[in-house]
């Protein structure tokens, strides 16, 4: 007999909150459209507006200087524990990055693509699945040696989305692929073994934007038009809704440890960025 249960419940506590705003030489309000925890628990962001990718510390202190990118960075994975992979700042390709000790940030190579990538998450050590935009295949697999395929068994909504409206997360443990329509304010789940899918939509989800693994095997996501993340199984139940105290939350991550998570938000007057202590409680 096999007994399935449901992941347990979590509760977030907010532990650090920071407004962003301009310093040394940025030329706009910086937009953290990127984040993802190295595996020591520093955090990396892609700021879009001033095409930088940042190191900051547990309190969300700046670390040693940016990386500067040639164009608009829109994503970033950690695929190991010092490197980095980036979308968008390249245009067609991503950016592979290496992170030292002492928080230099050096170009590895740039890897040419022959699409325009979007959000970027780890699919195992060699391989990462990535959302596209003014393409027809709406999710990609990319090699980090720069080789690209297509989920064989998955058949995607016949749709091009322009930059920003699509993203995806990866759940490596179920095989699961979830892709996120934000203006049908809908969540795709995906396997990509079996090529089954689920269109799941409810009034808690409302312009979903950014996608992470949580604890559990479960999908965190952020609700834009809610100002809320969502909590869901790999099979669509909404386990939880999470207000945050900022508007329009846009990117998320949660640390390999499972026991933080970051989320920043995309509004033009107040850009924030907010890190979470993740608990598990006893249902």
């Amino acid at each position: 007999m096999i007994l399935s249960s449901q992941p347990r419940p979590i509760t977030l506590e907010l532990l650090v909150s920071v407004d962003l705003h301009k310093t040394g030489d940025d030329e706009k309000k910086p937009f953290l459209s990127g984040l993802d925890f190295l595996p020591d628990g520093r955090l990396v962001a892609v700021d879009n507006n001033n095409m930088k990718c940042i190191i900051l510390n547990e309190r969300l202190e700046r670390l040693g200087t940016p990386y500067k990118f040639n164009d608009h960075p829109q994503s970033v994975v950690c695929m190991s524990h010092d490197t980095l992979c980036v979308t968008g700042g390249g245009s067609k390709g991503v950016c592979l990055l290496s992170v030292s000790t002492d928080n230099t940030i050096t170009l590895i190579r740039k890897i040419k693509t022959s699409s325009k990538f979007s959000s970027i998450c780890c699919m195992s050590p060699s391989n990462m699945v990535v959302s596209t935009y003014d393409d027809p295949r709406p999710v990609r697999i990319l090699s980090v040696d720069g080789v690209e395929t297509e989920f064989e068994h998955v058949t995607f909504p016949v749709k091009t989305y322009t930059v920003g409206e699509s993203t995806c997360t990866y759940v490596q443990s179920k095989n699961t692929l979830v892709l996120n329509d934000q203006l049908a304010h809908t969540i795709y789940m995906y396997d990509t073994v079996n090529g089954t899918s689920r269109a799941v939509t409810d009034e808690n989800i409302q312009e979903p934007r950014g996608a992470c693994v949580g604890p559990g095997d479960t999908v965190l996501v952020c609700s834009m038009g809610k100002d809320s993340i969502v909590r869901m199984t790999i099979d669509g139940k909404i386990l939880g809704t999470y207000p945050v105290d900022m508007e329009f939350p846009y990117s998320i991550c949660v640390s390999k440890n499972g026991t933080r998570l970051a989320v920043s938000n995309t509004r033009d007057s107040i850009k924030k960025l907010h890190l979470y202590k993740i608990s598990m409680t006893i249902s």
